[in-house]
């Protein structure tokens, strides 16, 4: 259960014969028992508190697979304290932000997520950022009227209490001196990390506010689809744009088709067979097909399976632009940051006596 489907891969293909079944079995019975688990998790939150609860059934259930075997970088007792921040962050978006003027819509967006990825995300190899960011979005992208708040409340304090027994549980016997105020002092435009995480919040939240600008449906899939190509510190995105890309178009157009093809009553099948399909690989461009399944599961019985395609075609193509003007912006302001650096370290040498 502790390793990714990349890595049970990579031991089929070098295991002698007689251990190659061994690991393919092993594969195929981690992805029937995290599908299982996930349909079970789910059912039963959105049961306890209703469908419109279904986004942090969710993202909590991503949030608790991650939480199991990756910590924050920093104390306990501070990450279950900002576990708590991170949580009452989503929460108080989703009820408050849709509401608010499209400037401070965009800064609400951008603190909020500066904020979650500096608390969660000390170390961006670990996959933090995009469990978090995606959480993030899904959440506030599926916002609660002012009767429904309650509800989500609850739903949330139950999420942080659970969250927190299992971080505990798995990390308190690992020492860690660094504080949380560490992390949030540590930030610094000249750090990797904190030009990434900055570069991820903003630019997500740029294709949030377009999203609200337009008035576009389904607004969390820009979100999704800037993110994915703004996560990795990585300097392979051409690569990453067009397998995104080309896989949104591909696995639109294969859900259409397939959805013409199958019988109604069947019809139901194909997001779970797509989950399970996600479970057996870790190909960026399998995962963008795949995932087209379950995200127009939903949508095609409020729009309508072609125009639900085609909306998702489009919502990722703005937010993947969003993403390649961010990237080319954050270049161009290091490269001058690091130029303006070495102009003014050559001045100061060059005003020292000989």
């Amino acid at each position: 259960m502790q390793l990714s489907p990349g890595v049970l891969r990579t031991k089929i293909k070098m295991a002698p014969k007689k251990q190659k079944n061994s690991y393919l079995k092993a594969l195929l019975w981690r992805d029937v028992a995290l599908l299982t688990f996930a349909i079970f998790y789910i059912a039963t939150f959105v049961k306890l508190f209703g469908d419109v609860n279904s986004s942090v059934a969710v993202s909590s259930f991503c949030m608790l697979l991650g939480i199991r075997f990756v910590n924050y970088g920093y104390q306990l007792s501070d990450s279950i304290f900002a576990l708590g921040g991170v949580l009452l962050i989503m929460l108080l978006g989703s009820m408050f932000f849709q509401y608010l003027p499209l400037p401070w819509f965009f800064i609400a967006h951008s603190l909020s997520l500066l904020f979650i990825l500096m608390t969660t995300t000390v170390q961006p190899a670990f996959g933090n950022g995009g469990l978090y960011t995606f959480s993030y979005i899904f959440i506030t992208g599926n916002p609660v009227s002012a009767s429904q708040f309650s509800n989500r409340l609850v739903a949330m304090a139950l999420v942080w209490f659970l969250l927190a027994i299992v971080l505990w549980r798995n990390h308190h016997q690992q020492p860690l001196k660094r504080r949380l105020h560490h992390v949030l002092t540590n930030f610094s435009w000249h750090s990797d990390t904190s030009h990434w995480q900055l570069r991820l919040a903003s630019g997500v939240s740029t294709a949030l506010t377009v999203a609200q600008l337009l008035q576009l449906h389904r607004a969390v899939w820009l979100g999704f689809a800037c993110m994915s190509i703004l996560l990795p510190q990585n300097p392979h995105y051409a690569k990453r744009v067009g397998a995104r890309l080309t896989g949104v178009i591909i696995g639109s157009n294969l859900f259409i088709v397939s959805l013409a093809l199958v019988p109604d009553a069947w019809a139901f099948i194909l997001a779970p067979l797509a989950g399970f399909g996600l479970g057996l690989t870790d190909n960026y461009f399998y995962h963008s097909i795949l995932n087209c399944f379950g995200a127009l599961s939903i949508a095609t019985s409020l729009f309508g399976t072609v125009p639900a395609g085609e909306l998702r075609i489009f919502n990722n193509f703005l937010g993947i632009l969003v993403a390649i003007i961010f990237i080319i912006g954050f270049k161009l302001l290091n490269h001058y940051f690091l130029t303006a650096n070495h102009f003014t370290a050559q001045n100061n040498n060059s005003s020292l006596p000989d």
